[in-house]
């Protein structure tokens, strides 16, 4: 396994898509980028996608940032990175999580390499961190050399898209050279450090260099391709997930459509809409709108921020993600009275015949069930519903009606499902319910969400009116209970 980490809330605004690919994040803090509503989202993001939570202290140089070094009193540099490291405490606390390391940015990171003034003063100034987080630094370091010998927890950091100096520095980004962005080189660059634990530098000479940790800067310009590539290349080739990701095709060009298997199970719906909310709670900014069906997701997402296969993969790592933390939402099953009379069953002969049952029985095989709902459409609040028995499945007229009854309750196929409004349809009409199926003038228009079941409760055609009229005053209260 290759662990990876990156440099992130820097102003880039790319980490909800590096987050799923990477193991641990170096969150700027105040020194040279990064403020309260960064490092708030940062470590949201990060506990969320379960990735390693750093601070990134540095030079306060926003101007540069941080990448020139500045001449301080020793009062003043430990003043500044205690407090950026404390800021970043604070807001860690508030998410519930913790920092498990501490990595020093550009300029100080590369001073307290090389001089030991300056690693004696950054290692000062974060001594009272000692025995709680992790450093992490360069292999062959003057700071390697005295974290040590103060007993600090060193974790060796090599650079994925960084070149190296013999005297292994980093090339200057002011040279052409500097940083590596073309896959195969980089895969190349990163297997001869973790395998041989040797780097090429750029004279072509083999130099040891140790690295339990390998970082890809956040604003390499193909930084989500690499941190991509990486992950599937080390940590999928030979560790591959058996979960199977759902089969996928672009859909117009800002979508994709996942497709489960076509069938109406309550194991395909929890796989469907547990995917669903974890889209929905991990809330990834590029991704405009989720439209679920009953074995599909269709999800628009900006192209101007990424392409279909980025996309794609994107999602292939948030299918296969393990998150302990999220809970599936209430499921309800709702009480829904309806009326089998014979003026709202206009169909119930027609069914009685062609499937050889007597009515009552008819009535009584569709009551029976509790039915889950898979899916809500082609109208506002229409709800297609699974969990039919066999002996009512019935072909959909062949010349559909062009005004069915609100509240129509009807069998199309192997579903049974209710017209929340007059509409068109072909459905076989066995039946009526009193109750609205969707109100745009409540918070929740419709009553029931996709994964809540359905009990049909028989009535009368007195209770029908009775209900009704109860409905239309706004004094009727549909019955459910927490089902899951």
């Amino acid at each position: 396994m290759l662990h990876i980490n990156c440099d992130v809330g820097e102003g880039v605004d790319n980490e909800e898509i590096l987050m799923p690919y990477i193991n641990a994040c170096n969150i700027a803090c105040g020194g040279h980028a990064g403020d309260a509503k960064t490092m708030h989202k940062v470590v949201a993001l990060a506990k969320k996608f379960q990735v390693e939570i750093g601070a990134h202290p540095s030079y306060p140089d926003r101007e540069n940032f941080g990448r020139t070094s500045i001449d301080m009193t020793e009062v003043e540099f430990i003043k500044t990175i205690q407090k950026q490291i404390s800021d970043l405490e604070e807001i860690v606390a508030v998410h519930d999580a913790e920092i498990t390391h501490i990595k020093p940015h550009g300029a100080l990171y590369n001073d307290v390499a090389k001089s030991e003034e300056k690693a004696e003063l950054f290692l000062k100034a974060i001594a009272k961190y000692k025995h709680k987080y992790s450093l992490y630094i360069p292999y062959n370091s003057v700071i390697e050399k005295v974290a040590l010998q103060q007993n600090f927890n060193v974790y060796y950091e090599a650079f994925a898209d960084r070149n190296y100096n013999d005297v292994l520095t980093l090339v200057s980004r002011k040279k052409s050279n500097a940083v590596l962005t073309e896959i195969g080189e980089i895969i190349k660059h990163i297997s001869s450090i973790k395998n041989d634990e040797k780097v090429q530098t750029i004279s072509a000479r083999k130099i040891m260099l140790k690295s339990d940790t390998f970082c890809v800067h956040s604003d390499t310009k193909n930084a989500i391709e690499i941190v991509q590539q990486l992950h599937t290349h080390f940590n999928t080739k030979n560790n591959i997930q058996k979960t199977e990701f759902p089969h996928y095709k672009p859909y117009g060009n800002s979508g994709i459509l996942l497709t489960w298997e076509a069938k109406m199970t309550s194991e395909m719906l929890d796989s469907v809409l547990d995917f669903n909310e974890r889209i929905i709670k991990f809330y990834i900014k590029v991704i405009i709108e989720v439209i679920q069906s009953n074995n599909s997701l269709l999800i628009i997402y900006d192209k101007n921020k990424l392409n279909f296969k980025t996309f794609k993969h994107l999602l292939e790592r948030l299918y296969l993600l393990k998150s302990d933390n999220m809970k599936r939402q209430t499921r309800f099953c709702w009480e829904v009275p309806v009326c089998y009379a014979t003026e709202f069953g206009i169909d119930l002969a027609e069914i009685a015949q062609k499937n050889k049952l007597e009515i009552d029985e008819i009535i009584r095989l569709h009551t029976a069930p509790k039915y889950q709902i898979f899916s809500i459409g082609f109208l506002p609040g229409f709800l297609y519903l699974g969990g039919l028995d066999k002996r009512l499945h019935i072909d959909r007229k062949s010349a559909p009606r062009l005004a069915v009854k609100k509240g129509a309750v009807g069998i199309g196929g192997m579903q049974t499902g209710i017209y929340p409004k007059v509409s068109p349809g072909g459905w076989q009409i066995i039946g009526n319910s009193p109750i609205n199926f969707f109100d745009i003038s409540k918070q929740n228009p419709c009553f029931a969400k996709a994964g809540d079941f359905i009990k049909f409760v028989p009535i009368s055609l007195a209770e029908y009116h009775e209900i009704s009229a109860a409905v239309s005053s706004g004094n009727y209260e549909l019955k459910s209970h927490v089902e899951c």
